[in-house]
């Protein structure tokens, strides 16, 4: 029973004696051969890096043998796992992985960085990579937290340096790894100014050794390895050589306290000599800009008097503190107005309201000299403001306008008198035809009274000439009668549809195609009336350009533009050459046979009476559109409004 016993003990140390490593005994080491500067192997194929280094100190405290095996990240693992290793050199902590590996006391904060060409504008985080290529490295973290995005394309390898190699050569549009090693990397291709690190510190975790599960004796010696690094300044020497620019420990500490003091000693002596040359250059500079700001102040003082407006600037009270030469002789001012409140000088400029407003404004405007007189000037009012945007005075600029108003008047007469030539001419010439129908008629008459057919084409032609005589002086009554507008709200898609129905029959006899896009929700204030005339005018203009049209379409569009709303109103006819449309709303202006040309004009005069316009757009062969132009009310308020009046 004792032998038993022996042999089974004897089996259990045989057994346990790989995975717990003694001093004398070999440590089998296996990490990530492409993970700079953590571990790596070199160009002569020597095993390198942070973790490396740790490992052979602690080994060296411990009297370890250390055997290194590189491999890619997934094989190291599986050796782990499966006792063909001791330790792992470098794992991030997770909960999969402490189920079935012990790890050591961590030694460093591992994360994760999101890399990106610096041209690229569309990725920023996590989120931004649906539809991206990302490059991975298999087995790691990183892989993990891409997998959770949807529609994420994943570019997987073995290690870090292939997934690093895939962003670089334009494989894919970003990498998901190790930061310090996508620096390392980057540096040693000679790209590091390609491309940026647009999310960093992603995912930190906790990175140390990992030894097989149950392995608390080298776990053990692991961390006691690790604190003795801590405390003799090892760790600190290791990390500033592969993650800091320089070391710390290059002298002691009363070296660099003399080192200190001379720095600051030269320090000294150089901001002394700074400050004596500076100052002699200071003084130097005052004197070239206080010369310049005079000559500035000349020279702005010699544009103030030569310019065509009288100036004045206020104080926030209203006083006066500049004054130029315009504006005495302008005003007949004397030299003692400074300082004066500007009401005593100019009473006719209505003040009150500027100087009383909490937030200053710009005003303009006109006023007459005098009551009675013809001497007009026009003002202008701006607040001005200190460095500091504080409200600090005002700016006046006043403009004699007498002479320029009277060319106006005398322009705006000339005008007149051209435009009632121009009136009086074209009705001259429509009435002249019909009166010489009738005129002839009226000499035949006598002579073939008695003839039958005579008779029926003066019953014919006299009264259709009679007719075309009272729809020139209706129009031309339209135009003299100075109506009110009756406005209202008016909603367009409904106008449109009133104004289509009046030529139903006639659309549908001709083959007339209609396109009608007016959205329900455009309301226009207007006279419903006579914007209903302007629009029944287009469409029958419309509708008689496009008569010897093989393809026929009426296309009525409206939409919102900036500030208010624009109706088209467009055909296929024969359309018009460009010298045309610049006379086509004048008054007795058509292209129709039977046209009497005061259409247009009324349409035009009715839009500009309603604050808006009417333009023409045509080219010959191509069509027509005419564009009104209308201020846009908004819908709710007019069934507000409609309902009220109901």
């Amino acid at each position: 029973m004792n032998r038993r016993w022996w042999a089974i003990a004897l089996l259990a140390l045989v057994w346990l004696y790989p995975a717990n490593a003694s001093a004398g005994d070999v440590l089998r080491v296996v990490f990530d051969k492409e993970l700079p500067p953590f571990s790596y192997t070199d160009e002569h194929g020597d095993v390198s890096g942070f973790n490396v280094d740790l490992i052979r100190a602690i080994a060296e405290q411990n009297g370890f043998e250390l055997e290194f095996m590189p491999l890619e990240w997934e094989d190291a693992v599986s050796y782990l796992l499966h006792g063909k290793a001791d330790v792992l050199l470098g794992m991030k902590y997770t909960s999969r992985y402490d189920r079935v590996v012990d790890f050591s006391e961590s030694f460093f904060t591992m994360s994760e960085v999101l890399l990106v060409p610096k041209a690229d504008s569309d990725i920023y985080t996590l989120n931004h990579l649906k539809e991206k290529v990302v490059a991975v490295q298999r087995g790691n973290t990183g892989m993990d937290l891409v997998q959770d995005i949807r529609r994420v394309k994943l570019l997987v390898s073995f290690n870090q340096r292939d997934a690093l190699d895939n962003l670089m050569r334009g494989r894919a549009d970003a990498f998901i790894g190790n930061r310090w090693t996508a620096a390392y990397f980057l540096d040693k291709a000679g790209r590091r100014d390609d491309f940026v690190m647009r999310s960093g510190l992603i995912n930190p975790t906790d990175y140390a050794f990992a030894v097989r599960e149950g392995n608390y004796e080298l776990l053990d010696k692991l961390n006691k390895g690790l604190n003795q690094l801590y405390r003799d300044g090892t760790y600190t020497r290791l990390y500033s050589q592969y993650f800091e620019p320089y070391s710390p420990h290059v002298t002691d500490w009363w070296r660099k306290l003399v080192i200190a003091l001379v720095i600051a000693m030269a320090i000294v002596v150089v901001t002394l000599v700074t400050i004596f040359t500076w100052n002699k250059r200071l003084q130097e500079e005052v004197r070239r800009q206080t010369a310049a700001l005079a000559d500035l102040l000349a020279f702005q003082r010699k544009v103030l008097d030569n310019t065509e407006s009288a100036i004045l600037s206020l104080d926030v009270s209203g006083h006066v503190t500049l004054i130029n030469q315009v504006a005495r002789r302008l005003l007949s001012l004397s030299d003692d107005v400074l300082g004066r409140h500007i009401s005593s000088l100019l009473p006719q400029l209505p003040l009150e309201t500027p100087l009383e407003q909490l937030a200053p404004r710009q005003y303009e405007g006109e006023f007459q000299w005098e009551p009675g007189s013809i001497r007009v000037f026009h003002y202008y009012m701006a607040p001005f403001a200190n460095a500091s945007h504080e409200h600090v005075g005002w700016i006046v600029s006043l403009q004699d306008r007498t002479e320029q108003k009277r060319l106006q008047a005398r322009l705006v007469a000339q005008e007149k008198m051209r435009a009632l030539g121009q009136l009086v001419a074209g009705i001259a010439h429509e009435l002249r035809n019909p009166l010489t129908a009738i005129k002839t008629f009226v000499e035949l008459l006598p002579k073939k009274l008695d003839d039958e057919r005579f008779r029926a084409e003066l019953l014919r032609y006299v009264p259709e000439e009679m007719e075309r005589m009272n729809r020139i002086l209706e129009d031309l009554l339209d135009y003299s009668r100075a109506k009110p507008l009756q406005m209202q709200n008016v909603e367009l898609r409904e106008l449109v549809g009133s104004v289509l129905g009046l030529f139903a029959r006639r659309m549908e006899r001709e083959q007339v195609e209609v396109v009608v896009e007016v959205p329900g929700e455009l309301v226009i204030r207007a006279d419903r009336a006579r914007v209903k005339q302007v629009l029944i005018n287009l469409v029958m203009n419309a509708l008689e350009a496009m008569a010897a049209s093989p393809r026929k379409r009426l296309t009525i569009r409206a939409g919102g533009v900036a500030g208010g709303v624009e109706l088209a109103v467009g055909d296929t006819g024969e359309g018009m050459d460009p010298e045309e449309l610049p006379r086509l709303f004048q008054p007795f202006y058509t292209t129709k046979a039977q046209g009497i040309g005061l259409g247009l004009y009324l349409s035009d005069r009715i839009m500009r009476e309603h604050g808006g316009r009417i333009e023409a757009n045509s080219a010959k062969g191509k069509g027509t559109t005419f564009t009104l132009w209308f201020e846009r009310q908004e819908k709710e308020e007019s069934h507000a409004q409609l309902a009220h009046r109901g």
